[in-house]
Formats: structure tokens, sequence, C-alpha cells
């Protein structure tokens, strides 16, 4: 008897791809200030490196810091593909059971349709296992993205800043024969110190933020696989095959 799948589940089986922008998760209001980028000397010499180096030093830090978002939503692309596999993969056993119980009859008909009713529901449920590890994968891929993002801003700042201190000491330093300019330009790089201290405390508060992320995602994605695993041991493979008595 030849059976014929309803459904291709190797079609869910490529390597996943991501689309543009369209797969690149949004930052909220993150277009409101792009505008500044305009006016930061930072943003000018990342410009200039990328330029004529090749490498955007702001650009690397995010992805050091934060890590590549690109990787996490693959992950999470693949883990959709194969639960679409085993959706698919269950219809085609569903429908040859079918077909097969509409011209076999028996007791060993009967426990031949009891065994792959189940087997194929099982492979059925496998199916929102790997959609929660899509869905954890995705809370990952936020987290990451917005986190590289947003140490690539708060660095950005900071290097601002750094370059303010710079003029404001030189400043200084050229007004040194006033008896004002030093005063005014110490109060200046005090006021910029302390901005920088607290865009780095804000720095490290997104890196602990983005850690907890992936660390709660992580814990599910254990507590999936051991539940997956149960699962598969508690449904065994057939002892041997079926041998009938009149052969």
């Amino acid at each position: 008897m030849v059976f014929h799948d309803v459904v291709d589940p190797v079609e869910r089986l490529k390597a996943p791809q991501l689309n543009g922008d369209s797969d690149e998760p949004s930052m909220p209001y993150r277009e409101l200030t792009s505008y500044g980028d305009v006016f930061s000397p930072s943003a000018i010499a990342s410009w200039v490196f990328e330029k004529f180096l090749g490498v955007n030093p702001v650009d690397e830090a995010k992805n050091a810091l934060g890590g590549n978002w690109e990787e996490y939503a693959e992950c999470a692309k693949a883990w959709q593909a194969l639960g679409s596999f085993c959706d698919d993969l269950a219809q085609n056993v569903k429908a040859g059971n079918k077909s097969l119980d509409a011209t076999w009859s028996g007791n060993a008909a009967d426990a031949a349709y009891v065994y792959m009713e189940t087997l194929s529901n099982d492979i059925a449920a496998m199916k929102d296992s790997f959609e929660e590890l899509a869905r954890q994968y995705e809370i990952v891929t936020d987290g990451v993205w917005n986190a590289a993002e947003a140490s690539g801003d708060l660095l950005g700042g900071m290097l601002d800043l750094a370059i303010i201190i710079g003029i404001t000491m030189a400043a200084g330093a050229s007004t040194s024969w006033t008896a004002v300019g030093p005063v005014i330009a110490a109060g200046a790089v005090a006021a910029e110190v302390v901005a920088m201290i607290n865009l780095w405390t804000r720095l490290t508060t997104v890196i602990m933020e983005v850690g907890t992320t992936v660390s709660g995602a992580t814990a599910l994605v254990e507590q999936i696989g051991h539940l997956h695993q149960a699962n598969m041991v508690k449904f065994p493979l057939p002892g041997a095959g079926y041998d009938h008595p009149g052969v």
C-alpha cells in the first residue's frame, strides 16, 4: 500500500533567514531622539572611524556588551520551524493511519491504529514545546537588542562628555592668566564628571537587566527541555514488528 503525504514537513527544515528591518526589534521613542547624533561629537568621530577604517568603535562595543541579537532571532525562527515540522509530520501520520485503517481490520489492526494515533498526537504536542522555546528566544532577542542599543547610546554620551571635559580643561588652561578662568573650568569639569558617572551607572544597570532576562529565559528553556525529554521517554517504541501467523 502506498501512502501519500498531505503536507511536506521537510520544507520546514531550512536555515532561518532574517528579513531585514522587519525582524529587528523596536526601541520605544528611539526615532524621537535619533536627531541627537547630528550634534554628537562621538557620533561624528565614529562615522570618521567607520568611513576610513571600516570599524565603528561604538557598534563594536554595543555587540560586546549587549550581544548579537541576530543569532537569538535566528534560533527563535529555528524553533518555530521545528514546531511546524512536528505539526506537519503529525498530519501525515494521521492521514496514513486512516488510510491503513480503511483496508486493514482485526486485533492487530486495532492495536496498530491506537499506537499510530497516539504517536501522531504526541508528535503534534511537541509543537507547543518548540513554540514556547521560540517565544523565550524572542524575549531574549528583544532584551539583547535593546541592551545593545542602550549601551551604544550611553557609551556615546560618555564619549561626548569626555570630549567636552577635554575641551573645557584646554579652555581653562588657556585662560590661566586670569583668576576666573580656571575656577569656572574646574566647576564645569566636575559637573561633567558627575554626569559621566551617572551614565556609567545606567550602563551597568542595563547590562544587569539583560543578564536577568537571559537567565530567566535560560531557566525556562531548561525546564521545557526536561519536560520534552520526559514526554519522549514515556512513549516507548514497539518491542518488535508485527508477525502475521499465516505467513
